[in-house]
């Protein structure tokens, strides 16, 4: 077969009533972007221990002083920088002042397994500072362009060890697009295997070599990843909140969510947001 051949492919399934033909030059990864929420706000006390949240932080400081501390190390939010910090990033915050800032917590679907918790800081740059001018007027209808743009922006000026180079074998992510796609049923092992065409045994090696965690300690993360999200960002009960994660009732979510993450469903609700 001729190189011309092997490089043909086709757009649509066989037996499609469309036709569309080509040469692919260019294919990368899709992605996706979910803007959970954007805010100014005044703070006149900041004081969060230990938080641990399963989405994307963006502050940018407009004046005061606060301080987010993460293994040990103090970083201060100065005017002037923007500060990212990923999912699952562990971290303490303090304002010896009041203190302004944007903020914005975000998701990036499957792209958040791929991030390093940290406390990453970078310059305002003329870019940024036209992004952070318009959202001064922004009204986000119908959808909130002006952060989107920020945090792509943001985004793009990630150093390299902000993102591990663990590349994923093609059976591990079919087995977690299934398990992160099907939250609200039960799922067994055997499911997640035959989502992946392997045997239970070789899908638990791959992900113990690839993911160091169990395909259930998977499942069991996405879920109080989703459940954390819609404690925060939606008003579904606690019991919806459980049905809805997979969870079989309010009690064993609870479990679940104050063994894994230290904290109850209640008290996770009403914690600071920011």
């Amino acid at each position: 077969m001729s190189k011309e051949r092997e490089n043909f492919f086709s757009l649509v399934p066989d037996g499609s009533p469309h036709e569309v033909e080509g040469d692919r030059e260019v294919m990368l990864p899709g992605m996706s972007l979910e803007i959970l929420a954007t805010r100014k706000i005044n703070l006149r006390q900041w004081h969060l221990k230990n938080l641990i949240d399963p989405y994307w932080r963006l502050y940018c400081p407009i004046e005061g002083r606060a301080i987010v501390e993460f293994k040990g190390v103090e970083t201060e939010l100065k005017p002037g920088n923007l500060y990212l910090i990923p999912p699952r990033t562990v971290f303490s915050s303090e304002n010896p002042e009041p203190f302004t800032k944007w903020y914005v917590h975000f998701v990036l679907g499957r792209s958040d397994l791929l991030s390093l918790p940290g406390i990453y800081g970078q310059p305002v740059d003329e870019i940024a500072s036209g992004f952070l001018d318009t959202l001064e007027n922004a009204k986000g209808e119908p959808y909130n362009w002006e952060s989107a743009s920020l945090v792509i922006h943001a985004l793009t000026h990630l150093p390299a060890s902000a993102w591990t180079d663990q590349k994923l074998d093609s059976r591990v992510e079919k087995a977690m697009e299934f398990l992160q796609s099907n939250l609200a049923r039960k799922i067994t092992a055997d499911d997640a295997a035959r989502s992946a065409g392997v045997s239970v045994r070789n899908l638990n090696h791959l992900f113990r070599s690839q993911v160091r965690m169990a395909p259930m300690s998977v499942l069991l993360n996405y879920r109080l990843d989703r459940a954390c999200h819609l404690l925060r960002h939606t008003e579904q009960s606690i019991e919806q909140v459980a049905e809805n994660c997979g969870f079989p009732n309010r009690y064993y979510f609870s479990r679940m969510l104050k063994q894994h993450r230290g904290i109850s469903p209640a008290a996770y609700r009403k914690g600071q947001l920011y």
